[in-house]
C-alpha cells in the first residue's frame, strides 16, 4: 500500500538535497552561499534535513502494510528484495560514474574547484566499483574508492529498512506497542540519531492507522508542522531537536493535517515522488562532469567566477531532472525484480477483496 503525500514529501527532500549540493555544497556562488551554517536553518537548502525526512519517511512506508494487514509474507517479500530494489540502482549510477571517470567526462580532482576537488581522488577500477556499488555502499561508511557521494546515506537505508521490519515483526502483537516503539525511539535518538528516525517512521505510521476525529486530527496536525519548521531555525548545536524531532514532527504533522497531505498529493509531487530516487543518484554524476565543464565554457567566454557559478548553478537543475527521468526505467525495473524476487521466495500475495481501493501511485 503507498500514500501520495509520502511520495510528494519524499520528492521534494530530493529537490532540497539538489539545491544545497549545487548552491550550498558543489559550486556556491560566493562566501555567502558557502557559509553552510546559515543555511542549515533554511529548511529547503538544508540537504542533511530533508535526507533525516527519507529516513521517516522509509521506517513509515515499510512498516504501514504490516502494521494494518498483518501479513507475515508480505512483510518477508519486502524483506527479501529490498537489496535488489536498491543495488540495481545504484550499481547503475556507479558504473555511469566509472565511465565518466576513465573517459575524462569528469575531469581530475586537481582541475575541479573546491570543494568537488575531495571526490574521485581514486583511480577507477572495475573491482573498485563492484565492491563500492554491491557491497561497501551497504556495509561501511568508508568515501576511500566512493563512485557516488551522496550515497554514504545507503549505510542508515539498507541496515534501518531491516531494523524496520524486524522491529514491526516483534512488536506488532504487543498491546504496549506504541509506547514500547516511543521509548526505543528516544533511547536511539540519544545514541543513533539516524536509526532512531526509522522508529519513528514506524511510531507514525502505527498512530496514523488508529482512528480518530478529523478535527482532532488536523489540529494535532497543523501543531507538529508548524513545529517541525520552527525547529528547522535552530542553531547547530541543537543536533537532536533539529534533525530528529524537527523531520519527525514535520512528517507527522503531514500525515496527519489534510490541507498539508493535499499540497503533496498532486500531480507534481507523483512525479517528483517517481524520480525522487534517480534525483537522488544522478545529481552527482551531473555536478561532476556538466556543472564543472560548463564553469571552463563559461571561463573561457570572460565570465566572472560567481557569474559562472550562478549560471552553471541554474542550468544544472534541469540537466539533472532530465538525467532523472532518463534513469527512472533503471529505477522501476528494479522495483519490478524485487517485487518478482520476494514472490519466487515467499509466493504471491492474497487476492485482494472485491471493492479493494488502493493507494495510488507511482513506484518509487
Amino acid at each position: 500500500m503507498r500514500f501520495g503525500f509520502l511520495d510528494g514529501l519524499r520528492g521534494w527532500a530530493a529537490v532540497i538535497v539538489l539545491f544545497h549540493h549545487v548552491f550550498v555544497d558543489g559550486l556556491p556562488a560566493n562566501d555567502f552561499m558557502a557559509d553552510r551554517l546559515f543555511w542549515a536553518r533554511i529548511f529547503f537548502m538544508n540537504g542533511t534535513f530533508a535526507v533525516c525526512l527519507f529516513f521517516v519517511i522509509s521506517g513509515f512506508s515499510l512498516s504501514i502494510g504490516y502494521l494494518q494487514t498483518g501479513d507475515e509474507r508480505g512483510l518477508a517479500r519486502m524483506a527479501a528484495g529490498r537489496y535488489v530494489r536498491l543495488a540495481i540502482p545504484i550499481f547503475a549510477i556507479c558504473s555511469i560514474t566509472y565511465l565518466l571517470l576513465a573517459l575524462n567526462i569528469i575531469p581530475p580532482f586537481a582541475e575541479r574547484p573546491h570543494p568537488l576537488d575531495i571526490f574521485g581522488t581514486f583511480t577507477p577500477s572495475v573491482a573498485g566499483l563492484f565492491e563500492f556499488s554491491l557491497v561497501g555502499a551497504f556495509l561501511f561508511q568508508s568515501n576511500v574508492e566512493n563512485y557516488d557521494p551522496p550515497l554514504w546515506t545507503m549505510f542508515y537505508e539498507f541496515l534501518g529498512s531491516f531494523m524496520v521490519f524486524a522491529t514491526v515483526a516483534v512488536v506488532r502483537s504487543w498491546r504496549l506497542r506504541t509506547w514500547m516503539l516511543a521509548t526505543l525511539f528516544v533511547a536511539l535518538a540519544l545514541c543513533e540519531p539516524f536509526f532512531s528516525l526509522f522508529i519513528a517512521g514506524i511510531l507514525i505510521a502505527d498512530v496514523f492507522r488508529q482512528d480518530e476525529t478529523s478535527r482532532s486530527r488536523n489540529i494535532a496536525g497543523a501543531t507538529l508542522c508548524a513545529a517541525g519548521l520552527l525547529l528547522t531555525l535552530l542553531p547547530a548545536p541543537w543536533l537532536l531537536l533539529k534533525y530528529v524531532a524537527a523531520p519527525v514532527c514535520l512528517v507527522a504533522g503531514v500525515a496527519m493535517f489534510a490541507p498539508a497531505k493535499r499540497l503533496f498529493e498532486n500531480r507534481l509531487g507523483n512525479f517528483l515522488g517517481w524520480i525522487s530516487f534517480p534525483l537522488y543518484l544522478v545529481q552527482a554524476a551531473v555536478i561532476y562532469s556538466f556543472s564543472v565543464r560548463g564553469l571552463d565554457l563559461l571561463a573561457s567566454f570572460g565570465f566572472e567566477a560567481t557569474q559562472q557559478r550562478w549560471i552553471v548553478g541554474l542550468a544544472t537543475l534541469p540537466v539533472v531532472i532530465f538525467f532523472a527521468v532518463l534513469f527512472c526505467p533503471i529505477n522501476d525495473f528494479a522495483v519490478r525484480l524485487a517485487r518478482w524476487f520476494g514472490v519466487a521466495l515467499f509466493g504471491p500475495p492474497a487476492p485482494r477483496p472485491l471493492g479493494y481501493l488502493g493507494a495510488k501511485s507511482r513506484p518509487a
